[in-house]
């Protein structure tokens, strides 16, 4: 059995992001893929068993960095506001500077591999999400309506802002990430 090299595993996910942000999931052909990494066919079915394998692995292993990283922002002693702020700030510079990243993540929540990524890896991605808009809530600072429907509202304006950055009607700027963050909170507030 072949030992499996670490950077060899982050060569294969990051063509496999750049496929699925130039072509989707059916772009990904495990053969081209390998060709991509200058690995052998073979080789590559030594780090995943199939095509969906290779999916739900990069997938999985995607979210839990990001939420980690996202997590490790916000500090405990913050007020609410600020939390929501640094967590807005943290995807707005995500969605911006790993724009094939976010694309993955974004394909995969409507394909039918998201289904077969971990309940587990799902629920830690959710985790800050609804403890933070829990802790708005219940400090009477923001509507009290289920968590899906604010994170609806968040997203959808995270999203928008992002596609005005990347087109240029807005830069990632204090004074631009602070109206639009503004915009955000007078969505959501109470």
């Amino acid at each position: 059995m072949k030992l499996k090299d670490a950077s060899k595993k982050a060569a294969i996910k990051s063509k496999t992001i750049d496929i699925v942000f130039d072509k989707g999931f059916a772009g990904i052909k495990m053969a081209n893929l390998a060709q991509m990494v200058g690995v052998s066919p073979s080789t590559l079915y030594v780090y995943y068993k199939n095509k969906e394998d290779l999916i739900v692995s990069v997938a999985t292993d995607l979210i839990h960095s990001i939420s980690q990283e996202s997590n490790n922002e916000v500090k405990e002693t913050l007020p609410f506001k600020l939390k929501l702020k640094t967590v807005w700030l943290y995807w707005l510079n995500f969605s911006i500077n790993k724009s094939k990243e976010m694309s993955f993540l974004q394909q995969l929540k409507q394909s039918p591999y998201y289904e077969l990524v971990p309940a587990e890896t799902k629920d830690a991605k959710m985790q800050l999400a609804n403890s933070l808009l829990d802790l708005g809530k219940s400090e009477g600072l923001i509507k009290d309506v289920d968590n899906e429907v604010l994170g609806a509202v968040i997203a959808s304006l995270l999203t928008e802002t992002s596609k005005l950055i990347l087109s240029k009607k807005l830069t990632l700027t204090k004074k631009d990430n602070d109206l639009m963050f503004s915009m955000l909170w007078d969505a959501i507030k109470s």
